[in-house]
């Protein structure tokens, strides 16, 4: 059960409202984005567009301490999905009933944004009394492709420690599967259809495959067990109605994969399952884009025991460490350019779906228990209350 907030900052639910009533599905992330910036403007933060792939942006904010020191990244994506067909109220028209804000990305994840940005501005506040660099960004398209995370990890920009404002309250994820979608091309012999034998039919050849992948039995890991593989689509042809034995098929698999498994070990045992098969056609099998590492942050690490601190004094409580199995930005940031990533943020219920909301008690201890980790990790001695 979340603790209770004794009132309301309107500051903090007015940015979110603001935040959820601007419109920011995968790839047009260009009016939040803008307004994000005005306001970090607006608290006197200077915050620039930086290019993404596909000509999208991130916003990208950096605050610098009184001195050097450790460097801090707190944010995540301003994209969300599509509108879901069971929407009762207006996706774009944020309302709080029952200490709930409902709107589409409310919980995904503009609540956590909007936390973060809150206590960028405190640190922004008194960025005389503590030490470091604390770097804000809002990452365009992770609901899709994760093109504006991959972008921004391409510079080394001496990132210490990160935190992704993914809706995990009662959990804090520490590290996640990968994900990866393998590509496979069967090519066999074209040859009419009455004379089958004189071909070889790519269509079942590649069901025979398949079929083995179905029934391939994993790497387990010691602690998390198995990942899991699904065959997403098969395609042959171009829908023309012909008599004729189909020499090309192609069908992609979608791959989650444990810490100690790689992308590359992937494509070497779908290959084996292929060779075993004896057949006379040909595989082919390539990693296509989205592509996310597999990651664990070890719980010793001092990141991870610091933000422990942080959440039992705001929360009085243990946190869940938890392995996600889930992708998110973070397999881009901890997986792929190896910066330590876990995930926060306030939660609430239905991702994804119609009638999404945030917990608005979650959204202010979320905002709590960052300002607390970043004034320690920081080297901080400010001891105000939140600003």
């Amino acid at each position: 059960m979340t603790a209770s907030v004794n009132a309301y900052d309107p500051d903090l639910v007015g940015l979110l409202a603001e935040l959820v009533a601007v419109p920011s599905f995968s790839g047009e992330e260009k009016p939040v984005q803008q307004c994000i910036v005005r306001w970090l403007a607006a608290a006197g933060i200077e915050a620039g567009l930086e290019d993404a792939d596909g000509g999208l942006k991130n916003v990208v904010a950096t605050i610098e301490g009184r001195q050097g020191g450790p460097v801090l990244w707190i944010g995540g994506h301003c994209d969300t999905v599509g509108v879901a067909s069971d929407w009762s109220k207006k996706p774009h028209g944020p309302v709080i009933e029952n200490n709930r804000l409902y709107g589409l990305g409310a919980m995904d994840m503009k609540g956590g944004l909007a936390a973060a940005m809150l206590t960028v501005r405190a640190l922004h506040r008194s960025r005389d009394r503590w030490s470091g660099k604390v770097i804000f960004s809002a990452l365009a398209d992770e609901e899709a492709w994760s093109r504006g995370a991959n972008a921004f990890v391409r510079k080394d920009r001496g990132i210490d420690a990160a935190i992704m404002c993914e809706p995990h309250f009662d959990d804090v994820v520490i590290g996640a599967l990968g994900k990866i979608n393998l590509r496979v091309a069967v090519k066999g012999r074209s040859a009419h259809g009455s004379r089958p034998e004189q071909g070889v039919n790519a269509v079942v050849e590649a069901a025979r495959l398949i079929v083995a992948i179905d029934g391939l039995d994993r790497f387990s890991h010691p602690e998390f067990g198995r990942a899991s593989h699904c065959v997403l689509n098969v395609a042959s042809g171009d829908g023309r109605y012909e008599i004729r034995v189909p020499d090309q098929t192609a069908f992609v698999v979608n791959w989650h994969f444990m810490p100690g498994e790689t992308p590359e070990d992937a494509v070497e045992t779908i290959r084996g399952l292929a060779d075993a098969l004896g057949s006379a056609a040909q595989f082919t099998v390539t990693i296509g884009e989205p592509r996310y590492e597999s990651f664990l942050l070890d719980r010793q690490d001092a990141f991870v025991t610091q933000f422990c601190d942080s959440y039992r004094h705001v929360l009085g409580k243990e946190p869940e460490l938890r392995f996600g199995r889930g992708v998110s930005d973070a397999n881009i940031f901890a997986g792929r350019a190896g910066i330590p990533a876990l995930l926060f943020g306030p939660d609430g219920a239905n991702m994804h779906a119609g009638d999404e909301w945030v917990d608005l008690d979650q959204l202010h201890l979320a905002r709590a228990v960052y300002l607390d980790f970043a004034r320690c990790f920081l080297k901080s001695n400010h001891k105000s209350p939140l600003q």
